[in-house]
This record gives structure tokens, sequence and C-alpha cells, in this order.
């Protein structure tokens, strides 16, 4: 099984300030730090994993905006990020395995915290399929379904990768998916059709699933490069978030409304 190394976002952002960096228990012989965006109130969870060699802190922006709309967020640390010290002892095939792994410990610590509140999977890049399978994909995997997770928002996803991603992996997605990619959004080596990103919207079961491009976008999209993108990705990702968590219908509006200039939906 291949897993392509895909590329890490750029180093402009803002200073990383999460709420805390939590200590998160994954298995009896490994733990990881889990940083932690917490609102005064909060409405909602949104479990995040990030993009391959990436690490929480580089989406400060998006997931701070996050937290400023009511919702607690959760980003372990991976151990495929160049940000975790033991990288090296783990190949590509552990890592996803790992991953997973991380996730599962991010939603007990939801659960033990906030129980009864609604949860939301989401990521960048390789972190779409993790939050994709959270939400019933890659269900020939083996169990990797978190019944908690009620919606799945991804920025970017892996396209189709042999082996693992192929014509049934989203088949079991069962919960309502919003991905917002660019019609520039290649990883060398891997992605070199940008229409391969919105495979998950293509081939997952109809009815609540939506694809956005956004013209000029690329794999950096929600690093926030160029601004205006980000922007855009940044209000169409919280608003989905509002809609399906806490059932906003300003929410449901935006997201049920004409295309803007420059973009293209598709809707399932």
């Amino acid at each position: 099984m291949a897993v392509c190394a895909l590329l890490l976002v750029s180093a402009a952002s803002a200073i990383a300030a999460p709420t805390e960096v939590a200590s998160l228990q994954v298995s009896p012989d490994r733990a990881t730090t889990m940083a932690v965006w917490r609102p005064a109130q909060v409405r909602g969870v949104v479990l995040f994993s990030s993009g391959h060699g990436a690490w929480p802190e580089r989406y400060e922006r998006l997931l701070q905006s996050w937290a400023d709309a009511g919702f607690v967020v959760l980003a372990p640390l991976h151990v495929d990020s160049v940000k975790y010290p033991e990288r090296e002892k783990f190949s590509l095939q552990q890592s996803l395995g790992e991953r997973f792994a991380d996730m599962r410990a991010a939603s007990n610590y939801a659960a033990a915290h906030w129980s009864g509140v609604p949860v939301a999977a989401a990521g960048h890049s390789l972190g779409t399929l993790i939050s994709a399978a959270l939400g019933g994909a890659l269900a020939t995997l083996g169990p990797l379904r978190d019944p908690t997770v009620v919606a799945v928002l991804g920025f970017s996803s892996p396209g189709k990768i042999p082996g693992l991603i192929g014509p049934e992996s989203y088949a079991s997605l069962s919960v309502p998916l919003l991905l917002v990619t660019g019609d520039k959004d290649m990883v060398p080596g891997f992605v070199t059709n940008p229409a391969d990103h919105i495979y998950a919207v293509e081939t997952a079961p109809s009815g609540d699933k939506t694809a956005v491009v956004l013209s000029g976008g690329d794999h950096n999209l929600i690093g926030g490069e160029p601004e205006a993108l980000f922007v855009r990705a940044q209000q169409l990702g919280t608003a989905f978030l509002r809609a399906e968590l806490l059932g906003n219908a300003s929410a449901r509006e935006l997201l049920a409304g004409p295309p803007a200039d420059g973009e293209q939906w598709l809707r399932r």
C-alpha cells in the first residue's frame, strides 16, 4: 500500500498560539502532543488532521477562526510531522496507522471533556483522507469510523493513491462532506490533475456531498496563499461547521447559494 508524501505547506504563517498544548496518550507505548484551540463556550468539536509533514500550529489562522466561532479544535501532532521528535522511526505505512490512532485518542479526549457536543472531522491533504475515514470512508481497511463524527470538512485531498484509494474507497462515507480545493492544486509526483482532489465527492454516496474548486488555488490554499482565496476557503469551511454541527440557517443559506465568481461547485 503506497501513501504519497504530500506537499508540506509553506512556512509563511502567523505566529502560532493555540490555547494550550496537551499531552495525548495514544497507546501504552506512545504519546504525542495535541494543540487545542478552545473557545470561551464550546458549542462543537473539530478533530483536525494536518497534511503530511505539517503540524497543527501551521494552520493557526484557520483553527483559531473555528475557535472564534465556538468550536474547540483538537489537533494531534502526527508521527510524520517534521516537528515530531522520532519521525525517522516510522515508515509511511506505519505513520498512516498512527494517524488513525492519534485521531481515536483525540476523539476519546473530546468525549471525556465535552460529552454530547457535536463533532466534525477536518483535515488538509492527507488529513482530509483521515477525516473522511472517521466519517465512514475506507471501510475495507477496518473499523476506522468514529461514530461521534457527524460531518467531514476537507481542504484538498490525496487524490487517487494506487492500492489505497480506488472507486469504492468513499462508497461508505456516511456523513455530509465539504471539500474545498483549487484548479491549480497539484502535488508533484503524486497528483498531476487537480480534478483528482474532488474524487471523494464524485464517488461518495450522493445527497450531502459538496466540492468547491477555487480558481487559482493550489495545494497551499489553506495556508494563506493567496490571501483572498484563503479567506473564502475559511468562510466556506466555517459555514459548513456552523450548518452541520449547529444547524445554523444563515450558514446553510450561504452554502446553498450561487457560486462566487471564479468558483466551480459540485453538489451531489
